[in-house]
């Protein structure tokens, strides 16, 4: 069975807060940082279901 992995949320990391759309980068970047641990929590979630019925087949 193969494994897909979707396409990760790019974060950017800037060193300028001060710019005029700092507050809206940050809020871009809080969100795709969600979007990026809900996929990793899912794909989890989906492994700890393949080993338990792996585990239970034996």
């Amino acid at each position: 069975m193969a494994m897909d992995m979707r396409a990760l949320y790019t974060i950017a990391l800037t060193a300028q807060r001060e710019s005029p759309t700092a507050e809206e980068d940050i809020k871009a970047n809080e969100n795709c940082l969600n979007q990026n641990f809900t996929i990793l929590a899912q794909k989890i979630e989906e492994l700890e279901n393949r080993v338990k019925a792996l585990e239970s087949a034996t």
